[in-house]
């Protein structure tokens, strides 16, 4: 295996701001392209891909955010921690790859690395929310041993026209203690 074919997680740092906000821009660009307006998700592509400085320069950022390298290049990233909801279950409040490493493997590593980070902080189950019509997005939950709950909720991103999310939850319970 070359070494720029294996992937490295770790915590995130402040320098990292500009790297995860082109992963952020790139994938929502991308796997977003026919849920949204053109013009309006022009302008989310935008935020996203400024709004990691900011985040990450304040001190009261909560949660925790991992980078997936491969060659020294942030690929994908994931935020997660308690959830919002306040019912003992972690949450991942994002989780996003370059469209160039989707089907690698990469989300696969860093999904494992946030499940065992929840488990370690004494989470039990975990949940993620997606857009409904991010099939990609829902078929890797479903790969990584996530299912539907059948919980619904409608989000406006910002435009007025609300969209369908999907809940998606699993247990972490076996692993680690």
């Amino acid at each position: 295996m070359r070494l720029d074919t294996l992937t490295l997680v770790r915590e995130a740092r402040k320098q990292d701001a500009a790297s995860i906000g082109e992963v952020h821009a790139e994938a929502w660009r991308v796997a977003y392209r026919d849920l949204f307006e053109s013009t309006f998700l022009a302008a989310q592509v935008a935020v996203r891909r400024g709004q990691w400085a900011d985040m990450l320069g304040d001190p009261e950022f909560s949660g925790t955010l991992l980078v997936a390298e491969r060659g020294h290049r942030v690929v994908a990233f994931s935020h997660f921690g308690p959830a919002e909801e306040g019912d003992g279950k972690g949450e991942i409040f994002a989780c996003y790859a370059r469209p160039t490493a989707w089907g690698t493997g990469v989300a696969s590593t860093l999904l494992q690395r946030v499940q065992e980070t929840l488990a370690d902080q004494r989470h039990r189950d975990i949940r993620a929310w997606t857009l409904s019509g991010a099939n990609r997005a829902r078929h890797f939950y479903r790969k990584e041993g996530f299912r539907d709950s059948g919980r619904r909720r409608e989000w406006d991103y910002g435009d007025g026209r609300p969209v369908l999310e999907l809940e998606y939850v699993r247990s972490i319970r076996h692993l680690r203690h």
